[in-house]
C-alpha cells in the first residue's frame, strides 16, 4: 500500500504490515512526526525515530517484529500508540 495521504491509525487493519521507512504522525502536545526504522545489531525491533525540528534524532520507541518477517504488524503498534491519536503515511 503507497499513498501520500496520512491515515487515521485506527482506519488501518489490525493484520497490515508496517514496513521500516512507514512514517507515524502522533498527536500531542507539541505533534510528532516518526520514522519507524531498522535498528542496528537488533533483528528483532523497529524503532521508532523522531523526526520534527528540535526533536530529530530522539527515540519515540520500539516496537517488535512479526518475526521472521521484517516489518511490524499494525496491531503491534496501535497497542503502543493506544490511548494517543496518531496517523500513519505508508511510502
Amino acid at each position: 500500500m503507497t499513498t501520500e495521504v496520512w491515515i487515521p491509525m485506527e482506519e488501518i487493519q489490525d493484520q497490515e504490515p508496517i514496513w521500516a521507512g512507514t512514517k507515524i504522525r502522533i498527536y500531542q502536545e507539541p505533534p510528532l512526526e516518526y520514522l519507524l526504522s531498522y535498528i542496528y545489531g537488533n533483528s528483532n525491533e523497529l524503532q521508532l525515530t523522531c523526526l520534527t525540528q528540535g526533536e530529530a534524532g530522539n527515540i519515540g520507541g520500539v516496537i517488535a517484529k512479526d518475526l521472521p518477517n521484517h516489518y511490524a504488524l499494525a496491531q503491534t503498534l496501535k497497542t503502543f500508540l493506544s490511548g494517543v491519536y496518531s496517523e500513519i503515511r505508508f511510502e
